[in-house]
């Protein structure tokens, strides 16, 4: 799917399993039959198209095609939505392993909501240290962000900025879950072991934690 989407700028957001992009690119080829296409006109008809989408069990992804419109379009799909953002760590050890915490029975990487008036690196950094009680954390390369929709407990639709960093640790402290935060394991795996992880992790996370392992 990534190799057909390769020309121009997209944007992806997850919806629990499923997905909504929105391609720059309007000559995409796919053979896929759970996706379905759709060509951007406005913010209205993009919000029925997600709506209908959202509802749908048998899609797995909606692809909007925008072209030379790419960024109203991302523009006004945002605006949909009440977003929120946060950040966490891809963090790696000097044995070259990747630190996960395990949440409600899924692998997952530590990362939280920002804080008023807090930089994304600083947030990063103090969630990774709050759920593993790691510290003396390096903040390497920053990552691609990861976009996702919940509704809150009052109903309302979320979009959700996660930015992610890839931090190094040099120390030799055992990572301690945050039990408060419903966290019950952290846990360092070698990246020959990441499809432990992949196998029961969320889709949003997969294809940032399996490149981030094939580069070690």
């Amino acid at each position: 799917m990534d190799s057909s989407l390769s020309k121009g700028q997209r944007y992806r957001v997850f919806l629990n399993e499923k997905s909504i992009l929105i391609s720059e690119d309007i000559n995409i080829v796919d053979n896929q039959v759970n996706n379905r296409f759709v060509t951007y006109q406005d913010k209205e008809s993009m919000q029925l198209e997600y709506e209908r989408f959202s509802k749908e069990e048998d899609c797995s992804q909606l692809i909007i095609l925008a072209g030379n419109l790419f960024c109203r379009a991302c523009e006004e799909f945002r605006s949909i939505f009440i977003e929120i953002k946060a950040a966490g760590g891809v963090v790696k050890n000097r044995e070259g392993k990747i630190l996960f915490i395990k949440r409600w029975d899924v692998w997952d990487l530590p990362k939280g909501k920002l804080e008023i008036n807090e930089l994304p690196e600083a947030g990063a950094l103090r969630e990774v240290e709050e759920e593993t009680a790691l510290s003396s954390l390096s903040i390497i390369r920053q990552l691609p962000s990861t976009f996702h929709i919940y509704n809150d407990r009052h109903g309302k639709a979320i979009l959700k900025e996660t930015c992610w960093y890839e931090m190094s640790y040099n120390g030799d402290q055992v990572p301690v879950p945050q039990t408060e935060e419903d966290i019950t394991e952290a846990k360092w795996f070698e990246p020959r072991q990441i499809d432990i992880v992949l196998n029961n992790t969320y889709v949003s996370l997969q294809e940032m934690i399996s490149g981030f392992a094939s580069d070690i």
